[in-house]
């Protein structure tokens, strides 16, 4: 399979795969329910693909999403002797970082880290690395994007019982976010949601500058329990209204008084649920999610409070976030955009990033050399 990448979007409720050749063209895509076992679906996944493709799958690049990803920002210096090629000390120093970062995280691993900012010499700002120059000193303002490794030892055991090898690890929101940044422009003020099943993450850009992060462990499906609790109803139905519902406020205004077969608001009066109360309960649960995993937070009310941001929502629970819903938090955003979840966006948007500079730039490609006892023994004395 070395001419091709296979991408696996690893969701709570379902697995979407794409194939990709060497263009990064979509030659192959599907979906399956994850039902009796995680193994066992991404078993019949895999077969799906290798039946129509008629090779045998053996590597994989995984995404994956969980409210235990969490951010944690680095800023590290490097004083030299005499100046020095920026290119050569660059690199090592995100080594260095990533190094600390391992070091006093052991139980975690770090998925993605982003350079926000470079500073050499007298506090001059580079925006990127686009020539060769030499200075005496280099500054690095990183954000790391981490999760816990027993999270990560968990789903590879799943792909190693499919005799799979995960080749690279993304958190899968983040991933798309960076698909979805290039359709705005670079100095946009931008909030992103993805909203998960039950998990939802947000992402901020401000000047092309990689903000804040946050996931917190509430999604699309903690709104159709709270449509089930208060309305008395099953699951499944409560599922239901909370699709239907959300299509027609997303729609041309629709008459209530319109009675044909397909409307949600005769359905409802004929089962004597009150269509207000309904609404109330989904504009109640998207104000709390928005509260806390972006307004709330000390960390985006730090940022430039005379902006009004653009958000983007994106993920299964996005088609919930209408316009029509009367939220206050529509007051502190400029504009309220939504793309479509098509099951193969993520599996591109997958393929984009994996095929990146950003990936390729900052990946680290060299291990950190092991310390023997006796520099373990210094450096411990000499902090």
């Amino acid at each position: 399979m070395s001419d091709f990448d296979t991408i696996i979007d690893f969701g709570s409720k379902n697995l979407k795969l794409g194939v990709f050749n060497t263009e990064a063209k979509n030659i192959y895509s599907s979906k399956q329910k994850i039902t009796i076992s995680v193994e066992k679906s991404l078993n019949n996944l895999i077969k799906e693909a290798e039946k129509y493709l008629s090779v045998h799958i053996d590597n994989v690049i995984v995404l994956y999403d969980s409210p235990k990803f969490y951010s944690l920002d680095i800023s590290i210096k490097k004083v030299f002797d005499n100046n020095v090629s920026i290119k050569k000390v660059y690199n090592n120093l995100i080594e260095e970082a990533s190094f600390v970062v391992s070091q006093n995280n052991f139980k975690d691993q770090i998925i993605h880290l982003v350079v926000n900012n470079i500073v050499i010499d007298k506090n001059k700002m580079l925006d990127k690395i686009i020539e060769d120059i030499k200075i005496k000193s280099l500054i690095l303002e990183i954000k790391f994007i981490c999760l816990n490794k027993k999270f990560i030892e968990n789903i590879t055991n799943n792909f190693k019982k499919n005799n799979l090898k995960i080749l690279d690890f993304y958190c899968s929101s983040y991933v798309k976010t960076f698909s979805y940044r290039k359709k705005f422009e670079i100095k946009d003020y931008l909030i992103f949601l993805d909203v998960g099943f039950e998990r939802t993450s947000s992402f901020i850009f401000n000047n092309d500058k990689f903000e804040f992060f946050k996931s917190i462990p509430i999604g699309g499906n903690n709104i159709t329990k709270d449509i089930s609790k208060v309305l008395k109803l099953d699951l499944d139905y409560s599922e239901q209204l909370k699709i239907k519902l959300n299509k027609l406020e997303n729609d041309i205004p629709i008459k209530k008084t319109n009675f044909n077969e397909n409307n949600l608001y005769r359905e409802i009066l004929e089962k004597n649920i009150s269509a207000e109360m309904l609404k109330k309960v989904i504009e109640a649960r998207i104000e709390e999610i928005l509260e806390l995993v972006i307004f709330q937070d000390s960390n985006y009310k730090n940022l430039n409070a005379l902006l009004k941001p653009k958000l983007i929502f994106f993920g299964g629970g996005s088609q919930l976030f209408s316009n029509n819903y009367n939220l206050c938090k529509k007051k502190l955003v400029s504009e309220l955009i939504s793309f479509n979840n098509e099951d193969s966006s993520a599996c591109a948007a997958g393929i984009d990033f994996h095929r990146s500079v950003e990936r390729f730039s900052i990946k680290t490609k060299k291990k950190i050399k092991k310390q023997g006892f006796f520099e373990n023994f210094f450096n411990l004395f000499s902090k």
